[in-house]
């Protein structure tokens, strides 16, 4: 049974309960109050008929009369109630059973009439009853019953009814919350309620669609990484089978055919450069891999210091250098090898012999470093993609200069481990500028 109508049906049994007590504690409290009064009233007219027939028994025994059953009977006939006169106990006016004096009795007749009975005993071994009709007092509280019985249904019936809608409008945003608890467990994540009660109702509504945003940025979080790791095997694969079939091709020229020592040569070559790029990719693989597995300690490490280590760590670059003395929180050789990929890829997307822009600014907190090339320049669709694993925006120039599209990935990785992100400008045509923030260090 649905909440509505356990909720119809619990509050029409109360309606009933109190209703139909009230009411019959007030119809029978009424009823008994005009009993009261009609049995006051008939004991009163009793008591008056006894002494009226008293007085007339004295005055005919004062002047001598008989009083026999005969004058008795007309004596009675002149009150005009319904009469019965014992003698002795034997009934000699009337009919019905001996009561003892004083007391009353109500009966119900054949005909379905009631009828209150008063006895009281008289001199001269003499006992009067008189009996009044309580017929149309008793049928008027059955009326009234009735009555009363028609009205509760049908107050109960418009109760109900009522009840009935404002509970409908009442559970409505329970079933609104039931479905959309339904729909997203069968997969829709973007489902919400939105339910404005201005009760409690809404703030569970509220609560609810809260939970929903979280269970759909956790699904949407999962659903990326599974694409990430599946385009990361993808990409992967890909660029192992470029060097492989290369070398595969050149050794098996080699084994198979008498080559001169020029072709010789050129194939050895071949095999060199793949195999290097293949130790270059699974070097920074190892390096991308054990930044997610190690535990990395930032030391105070003064800028000062760096700069001469990169400039050897890039032979041949012309790197324009900050004079920043500066000291950031970080792990120098990761800090270094982050320099080294950035100043690597501006040499890659420049023009021979033009230098690569080193800056740092010192913010008060925080220090942010800035490697600024004027190259092709990456366009603005492609920035959000260029640090995915194996992304490259240029291909066929990226693997003739020996890029495999890890450096970006493992700069944004080195970058994460110091608390920082990596922040790219670029205009094509123009060059390119990355940034990362560091919180300042004192050197001890």
């Amino acid at each position: 049974m649905k909440f509505a109508y356990k909720m119809v049906c619990l509050l029409v049994l109360v309606l009933s309960a109190s209703f139909g007590v009230g009411g019959c504690y007030l119809l029978y409290s009424d009823f008994s109050a005009q009993l009261a009064r009609a049995e006051a009233a008939n004991a009163d007219t009793h008591r008056q008929v006894c002494t009226l027939l008293q007085g007339e028994i004295l005055d005919r025994q004062r002047r001598g009369e008989s009083l026999d059953d005969a004058a008795l009977t007309e004596l009675l006939a002149n009150f005009a109630l319904p009469t019965a006169l014992w003698r002795d106990g034997v009934c000699i006016v009337g009919s019905g059973d001996l009561l003892p004096d004083g007391t009353m009795e109500v009966r119900r007749l054949a005909d379905g009439g009631v009828q209150a009975t008063y006895a009281s005993r008289l001199q001269g071994g003499l006992q009067l009853a008189t009996a009044y009709d309580l017929t149309d007092l008793y049928r008027g509280r059955d009326a009234a019953l009735r009555r009363f019985l028609l009205l509760e249904a049908a107050v109960l019936a418009a109760g109900a009814a009522v009840t009935a809608v404002f509970a409908r409008r009442m559970t409505r945003p329970l079933r609104t919350l039931t479905t959309a608890s339904a729909e997203i467990a069968d997969g829709d994540y973007a489902r919400r309620t939105g339910l404005h009660t201005g009760d409690e109702i809404e703030t569970l509504s509220s609560s609810f669609d809260k939970m929903a945003d979280a269970v759909q940025e956790k699904i949407t979080a999962l659903q990326a990484d599974v694409r990430q790791r599946e385009d990361f095997m993808g990409a992967f694969a890909h660029e192992l089978k470029t060097p492989m079939t290369s070398i595969i091709g050149y050794a098996d020229m080699l084994r198979t055919i008498q080559a001169s020592p020029a072709e010789q040569y050129e194939a050895a070559g071949a095999i060199y450069h793949e195999g290097r790029r293949l130790e270059a990719l699974s070097g920074k693989l190892l390096a991308l891999l054990g930044l997610g597995e190690e535990t990395i300690t930032l030391q105070p490490t003064a800028l000062a210091a760096l700069w001469p280590r990169l400039q050897a760590a890039c032979p041949g670059v012309p790197l324009q250098l900050p004079a920043c003395d500066a000291a950031v929180q970080a792990d120098a050789d990761l800090l270094l090898d982050l320099l080294c990929n950035l100043v690597g890829n501006a040499v890659k997307a420049s023009e021979p012999g033009q230098p690569v822009e080193v800056r740092a600014a010192d913010n008060g907190d925080t220090v942010t470093l800035t490697v600024a090339d004027h190259g092709c320049g990456i366009p603005q669709s492609e920035i959000s993609r260029v640090t995915e694993p194996f992304y490259m925006v240029d291909k066929s120039r990226a693997r003739k200069q020996g890029g495999s599209g890890l450096g970006l990935a493992l700069c944004k990785r080195i970058a994460e481990v110091h608390g920082s992100d990596l922040h790219i400008e670029s205009t094509p045509g123009e060059g390119t500028r990355v940034s990362v923030i560091l919180r300042k260090g004192a050197v001890q």
